[in-house]
């Protein structure tokens, strides 16, 4: 774990973007594939993805994916053995209680955590949509132009997105509820039609839009 300059943590959607990130302790980094452990309780998430994992085998489990502007609370998951770990390089704040309710004087910083909590609250609802009424096909489109709008890097010549996230096909299938069978076909339909690439390193979307229509096929 390293301890970068504030100047250099804060992604687009962090609550401490260009606010002097004054009485803090040191921005904790991880890297992909370590385990994310705050001692004070609190990890105020300021780059990168975050995956709940759960039970002994985080490889194969992922209950959900947070990045920028999410908290983290260890002892929210504690009883029920979930785990953080990092998806990427991941930057944030290990915070007391204390530390928190103090950050949250500042009238930015709690300005951007209430829009971020009704950006969270239309996403999860949306997704309760699609989860209900949407094919396994429409529920990783979903997630794939979802996790594409927070986390990917667009190339402004292709206006392909590529997401540095590499899940395994036990992790995607858990997140969108399906069976690792179901999500393989979905997924080569998606590659077939060219509006998808997975690599090692992440996935390619190469047609949002597409993506886009097909998750919302129910509606």
């Amino acid at each position: 774990m390293e301890h970068p300059s504030p100047a250099s943590v804060c992604q687009k959607g962090c609550l401490l973007e260009g606010v002097p990130p004054q009485r803090l302790p040191p921005c904790q980094r991880y890297q992909r594939g370590e385990r994310i452990a705050p001692k004070d309780g609190i990890f105020l998430i300021c780059r990168g993805p975050l995956g709940c994992l759960w039970g002994p085998e985080p490889e194969r489990s992922c209950l959900e994916i947070l990045g920028p502007g999410d908290v983290w609370e260890s002892w929210e998951y504690a009883a029920r053995e979930c785990q953080a770990w990092a998806l990427g390089e991941v930057r944030g704040y290990s915070l007391q209680r204390a530390q928190w309710l103090e950050l949250l004087r500042n009238p930015i910083v709690e300005e951007r955590l209430v829009n971020c909590m009704c950006q969270r609250s239309r996403r999860q609802s949306e997704w309760q949509l699609v989860l209900a009424r949407g094919s396994v096909r429409a529920r990783l489109a979903w997630h794939l132009v979802d996790l594409a709008q927070r986390f990917g890097e667009r190339d402004e010549r292709t206006k392909e997105i590529f997401v540095p996230i590499a899940l395994t096909q036990e992790q995607q299938a858990q997140l969108i509820g399906a069976t690792r069978a179901r999500l393989w076909e979905a997924r080569r339909e998606f590659e077939h039609k060219r509006w998808l690439i997975c690599g090692p390193e992440g996935f390619w979307v190469r047609n949002e839009e597409a993506l886009r229509r097909q998750s919302l096929e129910a509606f």
